[in-house]
C-alpha cells in the first residue's frame, strides 16, 4: 500500500482512524506494510484521472489563488456544474434551473455540507425543543456520525440480501409515519440510490414512493449522489434528484417550503477524494441559507485552485472518456471477483453482492469466522502475521483484524463508522473496494484462499 508515513504521519497526537491503528498493530507484530493490500476506505492514492492532474498544472488563473467574493464557489466551476448536473440527471423539461433548483460548489466535502444542512433544518424548525430524526438505510454510510453530533436520532430501514438490497417501500413509508409521530421537529429522509456499500441501484418506483412518503410526512430529503456517475456501462443509474423534482413540481406549487438538498461527490468519480469538491443542488432558498448565511459563520470559499482545475476538466471531453473507461473497468472487476469468490473461495451466490454501481462489493464474513468475532471489539490480536494455516482467529478479534493479520489484506467495514468512535455492528459482512487495479484485487483474493479464509476452510484450500 502507499507509505503509511506519507498518508498518516507520526505524531504525539492521537489518530482517530481505526484503519491506522490496525495497520500499526500489524507492523508491530512483524508485518510488512509495503505488502499490505488496502481495500478498505475507498482510496487508492494512485488512480487520479491524469487529465485532472494536468488541468491543475495548467488551468489555474492568478485570481484563483485569492479570495473569491461569493459563497457559492468559483464562478467558472459553478457555471460548469449547473450544466453538468442538469444534463447528467436529465432535468431539462422537468424543472427550471434558477427557479425550481439551483447548483453551487461543495468545497469542503459533501460530509460537511450534510452537517450544515442538519444545522439549517434545526434552526428553521418552529419547535426548537423537539428532537430531530433521520431515516436512512442499514447497512449504509456513516450518516449517524454526521447527524447524531447535531442531536438527531437515527431510524433505520433494512436493505436485505433476499431483496437484492432494494428498500421495501412500504417499510420506509411506515417508518416515516412512525417517526413523524415521534417528533414535531425536523424529520430527514436520506436517499442513497446508488447504494453504499451494497452497489445496488435502487428501483425508480421505490424511490418515487419514498419521496412521496417524505412529502406526506413533511420530511426533508437528503439525496446522497456520491456514486451517481459510477455504474456499469449498460445500467443507467436511477436519478433520485430527477424523481424528487418530478414529484415536487414547480416552485409555484402550494408547498414551496419543502426542503431538500442533493450532494454529489466529484472525488468518487475521478479518484481525487482529497480535493473535497462536489456539487450541491437544492431550491435557491436552501442554498442561500446554507452558503450565504451559514458558511460565512465558519469559513470562506476554499480550494479555489482545485475548483479551477475541476472546471477545466469537466469542460474537457476527456473527462467523459475517463468515466466511460472507468465504468467498463469496474464492471469487469465485479465479474472477475464474483467468479473468484465462487470458484476459489467457495462462496455461494447469495453470500455476496457484486452490484451494478458504486465502488464496492459486499460479502458475508465466512460463518466460522463470524462466530468467533464480536462486533465492534478492538481486542489486540496475538501471534505474528502470516504464521501459516494453523494460525487461528482470536476470540473477540474481528474478521477485518484477522484477515489483515493472516494475509496482509485489509478489507473494509460493511457499516461505516465515524473515525474515533466505536466500530458499528458489521451485521456479518465486510466490503471490498474495487478501485485498485485488477491485479491487486486478484492477489488479495488469492491470499485469502491460500490462507484458508474462504466460505469454508476446505473450499478455500481447494
Amino acid at each position: 500500500m502507499h507509505s503509511l508515513h506519507e498518508i498518516a504521519g507520526e505524531s504525539s497526537l492521537a489518530n482517530p482512524y481505526h484503519d491506522v491503528s490496525l495497520l500499526r498493530r500489524y507492523e508491530q507484530l512483524g508485518g510488512d506494510l509495503d505488502k499490505v493490500l488496502y481495500l478498505s476506505l475507498g482510496e487508492t492514492w494512485s488512480e487520479v484521472a491524469p487529465g485532472l492532474v494536468r488541468a491543475l498544472r495548467e488551468s489555474v488563473p492568478l485570481h484563483g489563488h485569492g479570495y473569491i467574493l461569493t459563497p457559492y464557489g468559483l464562478p467558472a466551476l459553478r457555471e460548469v456544474l449547473r450544466g453538468y448536473v442538469t444534463d447528467s440527471h436529465r432535468l431539462a423539461g422537468v424543472a427550471e434551473l434558477g427557479v425550481d433548483y439551483e447548483v453551487a460548489v461543495s468545497q469542503s466535502s459533501t460530509r460537511s455540507a450534510m452537517f450544515h444542512y442538519g444545522r439549517l433544518l434545526r434552526e428553521e424548525t418552529a419547535d426548537t425543543g423537539a428532537r430531530p430524526l433521520v431515516v436512512c438505510s442499514s447497512p449504509g454510510w456513516d450518516y449517524a456520525g454526521v447527524f447524531t453530533a447535531l442531536g438527531y436520532g437515527m431510524r433505520h430501514f433494512a436493505v436485505r440480501p433476499e431483496d437484492a438490497y432494494q428498500p421495501r417501500a412500504a417499510e420506509v413509508e411506515e417508518l416515516l409515519r412512525r417517526s413523524r409521530g415521534e417528533t414535531t421537529g425536523p424529520l430527514l429522509l436520506v436517499l442513497n440510490a446508488q447504494h453504499n456499500p451494497t452497489g445496488a441501484d435502487w428501483d425508480e418506483r421505490t424511490v418515487r414512493r419514498m419521496v412521496r412518503a417524505a412529502a406526506e410526512t413533511g420530511a426533508a430529503v437528503l439525496v446522497d449522489d456520491a456514486y451517481y456517475a459510477v455504474h456499469d456501462p449498460h445500467t443507467p443509474p436511477t436519478s433520485a434528484l430527477r424523481v424528487l423534482l418530478e414529484e415536487y413540481g414547480p416552485a409555484a406549487d402550494p408547498a414551496p417550503g419543502r426542503s431538500w438538498l442533493a450532494v454529489r461527490s466529484l472525488g468518487k468519480q475521478f479518484h481525487c477524494n482529497g480535493w473535497g469538491i462536489g456539487a450541491l443542488t437544492a431550491p435557491p432558498r436552501v442554498l442561500e441559507a446554507l452558503l450565504g448565511r451559514l458558511l460565512p459563520q465558519h469559513g470562506y470559499v476554499s480550494s479555489v485552485p482545485l475548483q479551477a482545475a475541476m472546471a477545466a476538466w469537466l469542460a474537457d471531453e476527456e473527462s467523459e472518456t475517463f468515466l466511460a473507461a472507468q465504468r467498463a473497468d469496474y464492471a469487469q472487476k465485479r465479474q472477475e471477483i464474483a467468479k473468484r469468490l465462487v470458484g476459489d473461495l467457495g462462496y455461494p451466490d447469495e453470500a455476496f453482492h457484486a452490484g451494478s454501481c458504486g465502488a464496492y462489493l459486499l460479502m458475508r464474513t465466512p460463518p466460522r469466522r463470524a462466530e468467533r468475532a464480536t462486533a465492534g471489539t478492538d481486542a489486540a490480536p496475538s501471534g505474528r502475521p502470516g504464521t501459516g494455516r494453523g494460525a487461528e482467529q482470536e476470540p473477540g478479534e474481528s474478521f477485518r483484524e484477522f484477515c489483515l493479520r493472516r494475509t496482509g489484506v485489509l478489507v473494509g467495514e460493511a457499516h461505516m463508522s465515524t473515525p474515533g468512535e466505536r466500530a458499528r455492528d458489521p451485521q456479518g459482512f465486510v466490503r471490498l473496494f474495487l478501485g485498485p487495479q485488477q491485479g491487486v484485487l486478484t492477489e488479495a483474493l488469492a491470499r485469502l484462499a491460500d490462507a484458508g479464509l474462504g466460505w469454508t476452510d476446505e473450499a478455500a484450500r481447494g
